[in-house]
């Protein structure tokens, strides 16, 4: 998992990022409950961040459930090994922007955990971006849905147990063809056919392939084709006030 903010200067005209020296949030927290994963984590950020830049990424352990987050971020530093140099002398905020997590799904037992925890985590209005490749299995004893397809009844139990923490989808925007080209229009439209009609943003590889101009291969190993066949989607949610109808 991971979560940002992003600080910006109202006096400065560009409204550029003011704590980081490298376009981006102004700070980058990574999550995960496992201590080796954690660690990779820590190597990618120093192999990847300059030395001024890594101020602004941090790598914090953390396991899902509601009240866990809350706890963590606000009474724990960053969670110490044998080169770490960059320790917050400050507890880090509670609350973020974005909260990001990519193919976290394997168990569906953690889904309740993991929305609750991304919706602690985030500020009012801020935005939980799931990542979500079909993993888990279902058990149709506990989960009931309408949906035919395996991914499609995933999905659909994921948005139900999101919208219980007020995590809802967002939509869409509207794209003007003269502002965004025919094909991206295109692309929308048929994204909006893989959502059973609704312009929720639930972003399918066909899409994403118009939109980072990639049309046959997502990375050497995985090709657009194949991420559609298994049901591979991003998730856009956002959180709602509590009064505000779901």
């Amino acid at each position: 998992g991971m979560v940002e903010e992003n600080t910006t200067d109202p006096n400065k005209e560009d409204n550029t990022t003011i704590t980081c020296t490298y376009p981006g949030p102004s700070l980058v927290v990574q999550t995960d409950a496992n201590d080796d994963a954690l660690e990779l984590c820590r190597i990618n950020r120093d192999a990847n961040i300059g030395n001024i830049g890594r101020e602004c990424v941090h790598v914090m352990k953390l396991e899902w459930g509601e009240g866990n987050a809350s706890k963590v971020f606000a009474s724990q530093q960053e969670e110490p090994h044998h080169n770490n140099t960059n320790s917050p002398q400050e507890s880090l905020p509670t609350a973020y922007d974005v909260v990001f997590a990519t193919d976290v799904l394997y168990d569906l037992g953690s889904l309740v955990p993991l929305v609750a925890t991304a919706s602690e985590l985030l500020k009012e209005s801020g935005y939980f971006i799931l990542s979500h490749v079909p993993r888990a299995s279902i058990d149709t004893d506990e989960y009931s849905t309408e949906a035919v397809d395996y991914w499609q009844q995933l999905e659909s139990i994921i948005i139900n147990e999101a919208s219980k923490v007020r995590l809802c989808l967002t939509s869409l925007p509207l794209v003007d063809d003269g502002d965004a080209g025919c094909d991206v229009a295109v692309a929308i439209e048929l994204n909006n056919k893989h959502n059973d009609g609704s312009n929720h943003m639930i972003l399918r590889p066909s899409l994403l392939s118009h939109i980072w101009g990639t049309s046959s291969s997502l990375t050497k190993k995985f090709s657009w084709q194949k991420m559609k066949d298994v049901g591979a989607a991003v998730l856009v949610f956002q959180k709602k006030g509590v009064n505000t109808k779901l």
